[in-house]
C-alpha cells in the first residue's frame, strides 16, 4: 500500500483505478457540471447525511485521523478540518474530481491530503484512521464485502465507519418501476433531471451483511427523505453508523 507521508499537494495513483466503473467514467465526464449543480442544490437544501457525519464524529474530532472515500471535489474535507480534526485524508477514484478537489484546496491546508483509490483499494495502513465515511459513494458498488474488509483493515479499533446512501425500500420501488433484472443497474434522474446516474439496487440485507456485522457494531440506523424528494411516502436514505470491533 502507499505511504502517505508526503506532500499535501502530490496526488498518487493506483494502478487499480485504472479501469474505471460506470461511476468513474461519470465524474470524469460530467465532474464539473455535476459540481456546480451539487453545490447550488446544498447551498438551498437541507444537507441530512452531511449534519449526520458531523454530529457522529462528536467532540474528539480533535484527535482523529479521518477519511473520507469518494471524496469529490473537496467540500466536506475543509469541513472537517475546520471542527478541528487532527488529521483529515480525502480518497477519490475519479480523476477529475481529484483534479476539482486540488483547487478547491489550494494550497493551505496542509493537514488534508488527498489520494487517489477506491472503497475495494484504500492506499492507506493498517489500523491508520479512526473514521472513515462515504456520503452516496459506497452504494455504487454491487457487493460490499471486499470494501467491508479494506475499511476494517485500516480502521484503528473502536474507529467509526459511517455510510449515506439511497434507502433499499426506494432502490426496490426503482427497481421494480424499471422492471430490473437481475444485475441489472438503475437509472435515476438527479438534480431536477439534469443528470441520470447508474448504480445497482440494495437492500438491507447488504449492508448489514454477515461480513459487516462480523467486524463492525451497528450503532445507529437512521432513515430519511431528502428534500428533493420531498413528497415520497417512504424514505428515500439511510444513515448507518458503525464501531470497528475490538
Amino acid at each position: 500500500m502507499l505511504n502517505t507521508g508526503r506532500d499535501s499537494s502530490e496526488v498518487k495513483f493506483i494502478t487499480q483505478i485504472e479501469k474505471k466503473d460506470s461511476s468513474i467514467s461519470f465524474f470524469d465526464e460530467h465532474g464539473k457540471d455535476y459540481l456546480e449543480n451539487q453545490r447550488k442544490f446544498y447551498s438551498q437544501s437541507p444537507d441530512t447525511g452531511r449534519r449526520f457525519f458531523q454530529e457522529s464524529l462528536g467532540l474528539n474530532i480533535e484527535k482523529m485521523t479521518v477519511t473520507d472515500i469518494g471524496c469529490g471535489a473537496g467540500d466536506d474535507l475543509l469541513t472537517y478540518e475546520e471542527m478541528g480534526a487532527k488529521k483529515v485524508i480525502g480518497i477519490e477514484p475519479s480523476i477529475s474530481m481529484l483534479s476539482e478537489a486540488k483547487k478547491t484546496l489550494g494550497e493551505n491546508h496542509p493537514g488534508i491530503e488527498l489520494v487517489a483509490g477506491n472503497w475495494k483499494h484504500i492506499p492507506l495502513a493498517d489500523g491508520s484512521v479512526d473514521a472513515i465515511m462515504g456520503r452516496y459513494s459506497f452504494h455504487v458498488m454491487s457487493d460490499f464485502d471486499e470494501a467491508i474488509l479494506e475499511v476494517a483493515r485500516v480502521l484503528k479499533k473502536d474507529g467509526l465507519f459511517l455510510i449515506a446512501a439511497p434507502h433499499p425500500i426506494h432502490d426496490a420501488k426503482i427497481a421494480a418501476e424499471q422492471n430490473l433484472k437481475p444485475g441489472e443497474k438503475m437509472k435515476k434522474p438527479i438534480f431536477e433531471g439534469k443528470f441520470i446516474v447508474e448504480n445497482p439496487p440494495h437492500t438491507l440485507e447488504d449492508y448489514l451483511s454477515k461480513t459487516c456485522l462480523e467486524h463492525f457494531t451497528l450503532e445507529e440506523q437512521k432513515d430519511y427523505s431528502m428534500f428533493e424528494d420531498e413528497n415520497e411516502t417512504e424514505p428515500t436514505g439511510i444513515l448507518l453508523k458503525f464501531r470497528k470491533k475490538g
